[in-house]
C-alpha cells in the first residue's frame, strides 16, 4: 500500500464504503472527541489538510435534464497529510468517485442487531467507491470530458487510522472555505441559517478488501464497533 493509501484510509480501487457522519459545533467538545480517538486508536494521528473539488457534469441551458438523477459523485483531492512523528507532509492528488448507495446483504443485516449492544445506533451507509492516484492536471481533464465544478471545499483536522488491516478511519475536520457556484453544502451554519463559528465534520468510515458479502460484513463490524466507542462524544 503506498503512502497515499494509507493517508486516505483505503486502498486504491474499487471497494464498497461503509461510514457514519456527525458534525460538533463546540472547540471544547472537539477536543474530547480528539482525546478519545487517541486512547483508541494509538499512535495513528495524522494531520491533514484537503482542498476538495466536486464535480458535475455540465449541461447546457437547452440541454433536456437527465430522466434520473446522476448516482455518482466525483471529486478531486488534493492532500497534505503528516504522520505525527513526522513532520514531513506529502501532497497526494486522488480522483474519488463516490457511486450509488447498495442495498444491505442479508448475511450482513444481523450484524445492525447485535443483542449484546450498549447503545443504539443507525445503520451506516454503504456505498461503492473506485479511488485512483492522478496529476495535478487531472482538473483539465476532467473538464475536456463535460465536467465542471460544481463546488470546492478546504478543511483541516486530524485523522486516525485503525481497524482490521488499518482499514478504517476517523477524520475530524473543519471546513475552512466553501465556493458557491450552484448548490452548496451550508455546514458553516446552523438550521436557522445562522453562522456558526467552529463547526467540525465527523467522519467514520471503513472500507471493505472487496465488493464480496463477507468482506462487507467486516468492515460493518468494524465501524459499528468504532462508532459505538465514539458514540459518547459525537452523535453520528
Amino acid at each position: 500500500m503506498s503512502a497515499a493509501s494509507v493517508a486516505s484510509g483505503q486502498q486504491r480501487g474499487g471497494n464498497v464504503q461503509t461510514s457514519f457522519v456527525g458534525l460538533i459545533d463546540s472547540k471544547a467538545y472537539c477536543d474530547r472527541l480528539i482525546q478519545a480517538c487517541r486512547a483508541i486508536t494509538g499512535k495513528t494521528e495524522q494531520k491533514l489538510l484537503h482542498r476538495e473539488s466536486v464535480f458535475r457534469l455540465a449541461t447546457s441551458a437547452s440541454a433536456a435534464p437527465p430522466a434520473k438523477p446522476l448516482q455518482y459523485e466525483l471529486r478531486l483531492r488534493l492532500g497534505k497529510t503528516t504522520s505525527s512523528d513526522s513532520e514531513k507532509f506529502v501532497q497526494p492528488m486522488s480522483l474519488i468517485c463516490y457511486g450509488e448507495t447498495l442495498p444491505v446483504h442479508p448475511s450482513t443485516d444481523r450484524v445492525f442487531r447485535p443483542e449484546d449492544s450498549k447503545r443504539r445506533l443507525p445503520k451506516p451507509s454503504l456505498r461503492r467507491v473506485v479511488e485512483v492516484e492522478v496529476g495535478h492536471t487531472c482538473d483539465e481533464f476532467l473538464k475536456l470530458f463535460g465536467f465542471d465544478v460544481d463546488y470546492i471545499f478546504i478543511r483541516s483536522g486530524q485523522q486516525f487510522i485503525c481497524g482490521t488491516n488499518d482499514r478504517c478511519t476517523i477524520m475530524i475536520s473543519e471546513i475552512h472555505q466553501l465556493h458557491a457556484q450552484q448548490q452548496t453544502p451550508k455546514l458553516e451554519k446552523d438550521a436557522a441559517g445562522k453562522p456558526v463559528d467552529n463547526v467540525y465534520l465527523v467522519e467514520v468510515l471503513a472500507v471493505s478488501a472487496d465488493e464480496t458479502a463477507a468482506s462487507v460484513e467486516v468492515a460493518v463490524r468494524d465501524v459499528l464497533a468504532l462508532a459505538d466507542k465514539l458514540s459518547p462524544y459525537v452523535t453520528l
